[in-house]
């Protein structure tokens, strides 16, 4: 009998597209796996385009949210009917469940069908969430090292879901009714004579968004420049940014025709209408991860809080702006005074972009104010970024790449293809650092293990228990301090903190067991880098040495 695999994605339609590589993934692991998908019911059109699977379960989850928050239908009641829909996916008998929904309720779902291997959220006996696998909870965890991760998300679904395994691109398929009707909508346009260009002018929060004039300005060069005619996509909550946009364009002189299919769309024909256009321009959104999946290119104006290694185009043959600024991406937690990010973005330049993606005009050599990358995929197999003008901070780029080839060669059992020659710019402070922290690490490993010979005895040394415990909690203190500022211990610091929050629930012996374990991992982890670091530094001294030989000596 052929393996059984549910995923739940319920949240976002960018996310739902984004999971199709781990579907390849999945059968490659599996040939001939049976993979089930359970999403809200207002993305149930969306994954009938997804290939490879045998039942999409929908529900309406935004309204079991609704009536738990105002307590329209009582508790019981709730959990009778969600038990009723359940239970044919309990009797499946599933060998994996992979939850891509990181809040308590998923993990509840996912713990309550069941599976002998479950990756993602799930819940304790008693509502405690825990995260399985660990490029699940590194993805949970990577916004608190944001800067130095290069994983797509896209990579990290396939890689937590499934396992390392040959590059998958974005594809989904078309419905034929849909296409007729993207034809139609279209009439008007012979793509002979003009270059159909779709337009996301909105976002669904509106600091990712580039500013609607700017479109508009953007439109309006490229229309002087291109015999293009505009698509104009998004929801009806985007109406107003989409005025002013075609307001500022036919001011500055826009001369191209204007499709506009603003809210005209569901999700299936939104798909065959990007499928017809030669490039689309856009904020980061879900109809951008839909374009790259119907083959169309795709611009990303990466703005605001937006880190497109992240959530960026996926695949080959994409673009990304990003402002060249020290605070881009901000955090998600910041309150931005100014913006200022969009106003690094050039209308005129932005449009010489779009005029080299369609191939009607050469590369923009002049862009300034920003960092332009084209997308690519790395010899692992995971998609990556090139950057093709601009600059970025040393410390970031070389950390980057280093936390790439480290969390990949962790987590997974094939040694990344990748590979790094010279050694950090900081490596002499990281150096120090470590000096001082390795006798902490020590000191909690051992007194962690203590603590696992104290929860042991009858009857249990309470007192002993205490202090040893505080003495943990204040060297561990200690150590923190030292380490969540550092470029190079910092990350794997964040993964300690994760692993600690997963003994939560325990009972006292396991909770123990568990802290000891994640301190010994933690050590190791410390340890290795520092290997890896001193390793890149008495190479990168041999060449130095090697080149002072090769120097001839000058006769007089």
């Amino acid at each position: 009998m052929s393996k059984q695999v549910l995923i739940i994605n319920i949240t976002r339609m960018g996310d739902l597209v984004q999971t199709i590589p781990l579907l390849a993934r999945l059968n490659h692991e599996w040939p001939g796996v049976a993979i089930d998908l359970i999403v809200d019911q207002s993305f149930a059109s969306m994954a009938a385009l997804l290939p490879g699977l045998r039942h999409v379960h929908a529900y309406d989850f935004q309204r079991l949210t609704d009536h738990c928050r105002t307590m329209a239908t009582d508790v019981v009641t709730l959990y009778r009917e969600m038990s009723v829909w359940t239970r044919p996916l309990i009797e499946t008998k599933y060998d994996r469940v992979v939850n891509l929904t990181f809040n308590r309720r998923s993990g509840l779902l996912a713990s309550h069908i069941g599976a002998p291997d479950i990756r993602g959220v799930t819940t304790t006996s008693d509502g405690v969430s825990i995260i399985h696998n660990s490029w699940m909870t590194y993805f949970a965890d990577m916004h608190r090292h944001r800067r130095f991760n290069r994983f797509n998300l896209v990579d990290l679904y396939a890689l937590g879901g499934s396992g390392p395994g040959p590059y998958a691109p974005l594809r989904m398929s078309l419905l034929p009714s849909s296409i007729e009707w993207a034809g139609r909508f279209l009439a008007t346009a012979n793509p002979r004579e003009r270059v159909p260009v779709a337009v996301q002018i909105g976002a669904s929060d509106a600091i990712k968004a580039w500013r609607p004039e700017y479109f508009g300005r953007t439109m309006a060069t490229l229309s002087r420049h291109v015999k293009a005619t505009f698509v104009l996509i998004g929801s009806k909550g985007e109406a107003e940014s989409v005025q002013l946009a075609l307001a500022t364009y036919r001011s500055v002189g826009g001369m191209a025709e204007i499709h506009d299919a603003v809210g005209k769309t569901d999700m299936p024909q939104l798909a065959a209408l990007l499928a017809q256009c030669r490039l689309l321009l856009t904020n980061d959104t879900g109809p951008m991860h839909i374009a790259i999946g119907v083959g169309t290119p795709v611009i990303d104006l990466s703005v605001g809080h937006v880190d497109f290694n992240e959530t960026g185009p996926y695949g080959k043959g994409h673009w990304v702006v990003q402002p060249d600024l020290g605070c881009a991406p901000c955090g998600f937690d910041q309150m931005c005074p100014h913006h200022a990010c969009k106003d690094r973005l050039v209308p005129d330049q932005v449009a010489a972009l779009c005029r080299h993606a369609v191939g009607l005009g050469p590369f923009p050599e002049f862009m300034t104010g920003v960092r332009l990358y084209e997308s690519d995929v790395d010899g692992d197999g995971l998609g990556c970024y090139r950057m093709r003008a601009g600059h970025m901070d040393q410390a970031s780029d070389w950390y980057g790449r280093f936390w790439r080839l480290y969390w990949y060669d962790a987590f997974t059992s094939d040694a990344s293809a990748m590979s790094m020659e010279a050694p950090p710019p900081d490596f002499a402070d990281q150096a120090l650092l470590f000096r001082r922290l390795d006798p902490l690490i020590t000191r909690l490993v051992k007194r962690t293990a203590d603590l696992v010979r104290f929860t042991k005895r009858n009857p249990l040394p309470i007192e002993t228990l205490k202090s040893a415990q505080a003495e943990v909690a204040e060297v561990r203190l200690q150590a923190l301090d030292m380490t969540m500022p550092s470029p190079a211990f910092g990350p794997t610091t964040v993964a300690l903190l994760r692993e600690l929050q997963n003994g939560d629930g325990m009972e006292l012996s396991m909770m123990a067991e568990q802290q000891a374990t994640a301190y010994r991992t933690w050590g190791h982890r410390v340890k290795s880098v520092m290997d890896r670091l001193d390793t890149l530094q008495k190479m990168q001294s041999k060449r130095r040495v090697s080149r002072a030989d090769e120097v001839p000596l000058l006769m007089p």
